[in-house]
């Protein structure tokens, strides 16, 4: 289930909306029930860098397999 940030075309509140399922409508403004359009997201994530000091706690299969650009480590 996606989390969707949603601008007000009418009062400019940012919101989030969590989509419960597929093709769901864009929700209306908390605030004044004006239309609201989605707004364009990034996401970030976290990458371990070479020498990672959680190489003995890797839960990659057979040991510390996975870093650099481990996602295992947040």
């Amino acid at each position: 289930m996606p989390i969707y940030e949603y601008e007000c075309q009418k009062c400019g509140k940012v919101f989030s909306h969590l989509h419960r399922r597929l093709n769901e409508a864009a929700p209306v403004c908390p605030e004044c029930g004006g239309e609201a359009k989605k707004k364009f997201s990034s996401f970030s994530a976290k990458v371990a860098t070479p020498g990672c000091a959680h190489a003995d706690a890797c839960p990659a299969a057979g040991g510390h397999t996975c870093c650099p650009g481990c996602c295992h480590h947040h």
